[in-house]
Parts: C-alpha cells; sequence; structure tokens
C-alpha cells in the first residue's frame, strides 16, 4: 500500500488536529493550577489579618468623623467615667460672711454692801458703786464724782472719759503722764507702780502712786484702777489717803469700792 495506516485502536492523535488538541489541554492545566494559587494566597492573607487583629478598611473620608488622624487625647473614652454629681448650691445673690462680734460681758449683780456702807447710782457716768455711809458727795458732774471722808482723810472717787484713749491701758499711761507734769498736776516726789487685774470680766489696769501735793509735807498715797466701758469711754476709780501712816485703811475701801464697781449702768 502506499499510504501509511496506523493500527486501529491507537490514542497518539496524528496530524495538526491532535497538536491543536494537546496545546490546549496545556494551556487549561496552567489556568487551572494559577487559579488554584491565587485562591490558596487569598485565603493565607485573610487568616494571617484576621489573627492580627485587622480587618478590610477603606480609605478614611477626610470630612468623615473619627478620623484616623485625630489626636488620642481628642478621642472619646472607650467607657464612660463616672461624674461626681454636684452638691446643691444657694441660687441667691451672694450675701457677705457675717462679722464676728465679741460677746458682750455679762457683769454679775454686786453682793449686798458690808454693814456701814450703801450703794449710790452716778447716772451722769452710767456707774454705780458703794461708799461708807456719812461721807459727803462733792464735784459731781458729768466728768467725775468725788467722796470724802467725815475727816477729809480718805477720798473715793470715779470719772469717766476718753481723753487719754479707750483702753485701760492707753487711759492708764497717759494719765500717769499727765500726773508727772508738776506744773499742771501740783503732784510732788511722784513714784508709781502698775499692773494688770481682771474687773468684772473685762481687763483693767492697776496704779498705785506715792507723792506728796506742792506746798505740803505729809506723804500721800493713791490706788486707781482703770477699766474700759462702752462708746471709747473709760472708768477710772480711785480711792486716797492724805494722811498715809500704819493705820491706814486704804487698801480695804479700795477692795471694798472695786467690788461693788458696776460701770456702763443703764
Amino acid at each position: 500500500m502506499s499510504d501509511d495506516i496506523l493500527p486501529a485502536g491507537d490514542d497518539t492523535p496524528a496530524g495538526p488536529r491532535a497538536g491543536r488538541t494537546r496545546r490546549m489541554a496545556e494551556v487549561a492545566a496552567v489556568v487551572s493550577a494559577a487559579t488554584a494559587l491565587a485562591a490558596l494566597m487569598f485565603g493565607l492573607f485573610g487568616l494571617t489579618g484576621a489573627c492580627a487583629g485587622g480587618s478590610p478598611r477603606t480609605p478614611a473620608d477626610p470630612a468623615a468623623p473619627g478620623d484616623v488622624s485625630e489626636p488620642p487625647a481628642e478621642r472619646p473614652s472607650a467607657s464612660p467615667t463616672a461624674t461626681p454629681t454636684p452638691t446643691s448650691t444657694p441660687t441667691g445673690p451672694a450675701t457677705a460672711a457675717p462679722t464676728a462680734r465679741p460677746t458682750p460681758v455679762e457683769t454679775p449683780p454686786p453682793p449686798p454692801p458690808p454693814a456701814g456702807w450703801h450703794r449710790v447710782d452716778v447716772a451722769a457716768l452710767t456707774a454705780s458703786l458703794a461708799v461708807p455711809d456719812g461721807w459727803k458727795l462733792k464735784d459731781d458732774d458729768a466728768l467725775h464724782a468725788n467722796w470724802f471722808s467725815p475727816d477729809n482723810r480718805y477720798v473715793i472717787g470715779v470719772k469717766r472719759d476718753s481723753t487719754h484713749g479707750s483702753t485701760a491701758q492707753a487711759a492708764s499711761i497717759g494719765q500717769l503722764a499727765w500726773y508727772r507734769r508738776t506744773a499742771e498736776s501740783k503732784m510732788v516726789d511722784l513714784t508709781a507702780t502698775n499692773r494688770t487685774q481682771e474687773q468684772d470680766g473685762r481687763s483693767a489696769v492697776r496704779l498705785d502712786l506715792d507723792f506728796r501735793w506742792e506746798g505740803a509735807s505729809p506723804r500721800v498715797r493713791r490706788i486707781e484702777l482703770f477699766v474700759a466701758g462702752g462708746h471709747g469711754q473709760v472708768y477710772q476709780l480711785l480711792v486716797e489717803d492724805r494722811y498715809l501712816d500704819e493705820d491706814s485703811a486704804l487698801t480695804g475701801l479700795f477692795e471694798t469700792t472695786r467690788t461693788h464697781l458696776r460701770t456702763d449702768r443703764p
């Protein structure tokens, strides 16, 4: 025979048609392998992103709130923060705190005068005190009042003014300075001592004086007590012995008078 004929049942394609068929099969195999590889890589990428906590994101809209460029300090807290409940405050107009005022001293009532004494009220000086019976009142005016013993040896007096200041300390200092001006006070060879003490719950100053009257020889002893009163006034109690000797009753007279002295009486 002039042409070669393949035996029946042989699977090898013959001619150009068989060649095309083989190439198409190879291309299909390559595409299939590429597709499988892409799917595998995509799956691995998604698994890795999920393990890292990431999620697919789209570019942020610059105008949208919550932009990733916002500073961390301005981001809202992840959980609500407890806010203390404000306490209620008055809504009316503010008023200044009241100024503390000193508590008025309540003067206890004086005890009954001892035998041979009686109580007197000096309305012009808003004061009261006790004096011995039989003593004569002199110099009774709006500044002072004096009582003299029948023999003119002793004097009890009370005075109220603001000439030397409004405190017991200032008044005692000013009064003593005036006593030392001999041309005005007529006091000679003056010696003085002072000390503080309490008088009916108030601070007072006691002044002890020893002197002579100008032109006289007997020594004179005087005890004075200064205690501040109301309206800037200072009360001055004095007890004087004009003929000082060992039998002087000066100290007893002073203590009894001081015990019964009450100031700022209505």
